[in-house]
């Protein structure tokens, strides 16, 4: 029942974060033809910036959905507490982080990026919405939190996926109506996902009652802070090392280039939508099992993980090409082409890292990802900086991808899940190491792509029968489900 009730849920948050994707993946030639390719540079400066403030919540989001894991079959006054304490606190520290991220997105945007002439002054006007943005993340963050300890995943992924696709669609009508402006866009995302975080409150409201108004807790507040204080040195390092990559692009490129490595960058962001519902699934029963059995559970979906994802990376990364011309086209996929093939491996590296980093904090040694982080900060920043002025978008892609896929070894190695069994994940990393290999010097038509990618495809797959007993296992129900025998149909 157990299993049945993960694999449900597991489920839930894949098919929830596909739809999303596939409006947001839908949306974007739409943007880049109505606002242009620097007005989408812009937003999406915006959204870094946005990320970078992330931290101000000192990691209470994160906090609050472990303890109120912990408190999964605990009362409604048990748990109303630390709800309402965790959303005061995120409230404050929000709109304190938006008054903070004002002047420093002004400083950003006017005075370091280069923007057109003529787009400074609608970036001046529009660029007040984004800072209200901020607090709506910060406690959106706890309901999330609150649903998901329950093991709520449908609800979840049913109000984040409106929110998400609200912010796509809504914009877009916005500006069919009045105009492809950044006075339009900005407050249309912002109104929108208003909406829909009230939404989201009404829910958690009815599922958690009774719920006190005046039950802030400062007991609860010191306890969430001791644990998100950690939390918050990665929610403050990540971003910066995640997006610092189009900063500086912007800084020396131009607004135009953040364009072409932003669209790659969201393309292979957005195909680690398994191990991020992977992730976000096993959180809850890492924060409750027992060390031994948190590390075992681990090891085994970090195996599954690494040729699951790996059946949609390595394709990914041969047909990236292709599938950018198809696309968005033109001179565009041109630029773009050889960033989303590096940003793809890179995506599955940190796709993987998912489940250390998941196990690590969710046993409560969040302090080991945070150091993790501090100390890649400086070689990142020097590597990043060398490989954009010798390659280019591609050198600054190299260079995220090359520091993710540190970070994966270097929490695996923290977490304990080294085993005698580690060897299982090599030929999946060759694998993706070839295709990787083969797109960036073999060029290739949509043809010859399409038949690599699918070459690559089942090159994974069967080392996936082979070499993983979890996925075999999957194969083998999937076929009794479909009226097979997996003994007589399937060997080895």
């Amino acid at each position: 029942m157990a299993q049945s009730k993960f694999s449900t849920n597991f489920l839930f948050n894949v098919f929830g974060s596909i739809f999303p994707i596939i409006v947001s993946l839908g949306t974007v030639p739409f943007y880049l033809h109505l606002i242009g390719t620097d007005r989408y540079g812009i937003v999406a400066i915006s959204w870094i910036l946005l990320g970078y403030l992330g931290f101000l919540d000192f990691g209470l989001s994160r906090a609050s959905a472990n303890a109120l894991a912990q408190l999964g079959h605990a009362s409604a006054r048990e748990r109303s507490p630390v709800l309402m304490t965790a959303f005061y606190s995120n409230l404050g520290l929000g709109a304190l982080g938006g008054l903070i991220l004002y002047p420093i997105g002004d400083m950003v945007l006017l005075h370091f990026v280069r923007i057109p002439p003529d787009l400074l002054a609608e970036t001046r006007h529009a660029y007040p919405w984004m800072a209200v943005m901020l607090p709506l993340g910060m406690i959106n963050g706890v309901a999330t939190g609150a649903l998901e300890s329950r093991e709520r995943f449908l609800l979840s992924n049913m109000l984040n996926s409106s929110t998400t696709m609200a912010g796509q669609i809504i914009p877009l009508i916005c500006i069919h109506f009045f105009g492809p402006q950044l006075t339009v866009v900005l407050p249309s995302i912002v109104l929108s996902r208003l909406a829909m975080i009230g939404l989201a409150y009404c829910v958690v409201m009815v599922l958690e009652w009774p719920i006190r108004p005046m039950d802030f807790d400062v007991k609860w507040l010191k306890r969430l802070l001791g644990y998100g204080s950690w939390v918050s040195i990665s929610s403050l390092i990540n971003p910066l090392l995640d997006t610092s990559n189009q900063l500086i692009i912007g800084a020396t490129l131009g607004v135009t280039s953040v364009g072409q490595y932003t669209v790659p960058m969201n393309l292979a962001m957005r195909s680690q939508v398994v191990a991020t519902a992977l992730a976000r699934t096993l959180f809850p029963r890492l924060s409750r099992a027992d060390r031994g059995e948190a590390v075992d559970l681990t090891r085994r979906a970090t195996a599954s993980l690494t040729y699951g994802f790996g059946m949609i990376c390595a394709p990914g990364i041969l047909f990236s090409g292709a599938f950018l011309h198809m696309w968005v086209g033109g001179s565009f996929a041109d630029v773009s082409r050889p960033v989303a093939e590096i940003l793809m491996f890179g995506a599955w590296t940190n796709g993987i890292a998912f489940l250390p980093y998941g196990l690590l904090q969710g046993q409560g040694r969040p302090h080991i990802t945070a150091k993790v982080s501090m100390v890649e900060i400086l070689p990142f920043f020097c590597v990043l900086w060398v490989l954009i002025k010798w390659w280019g978008l591609p050198g600054a892609a190299a260079a995220w991808t090359l520091r993710v896929t540190i970070n994966l070894v270097a929490l695996y190695l923290l977490s304990d899940c080294l085993s005698q069994q580690t060897w299982r994940l090599v030929p999946g990393m060759l694998i993706m190491t070839g295709a990787l290999i083969v797109s960036l010097l073999i060029p290739m038509n949509l043809i010859a792509s399409a038949c690599a990618a699918t070459m690559a495809g089942l090159a994974m797959a069967v080392a996936a029968y082979r070499l993983d007993p979890g996925l075999r296992d999957m194969a083998h129900r999937f076929i009794q489900r479909a009226g097979g025998n997996p003994r007589l149909t399937i060997t080895g």
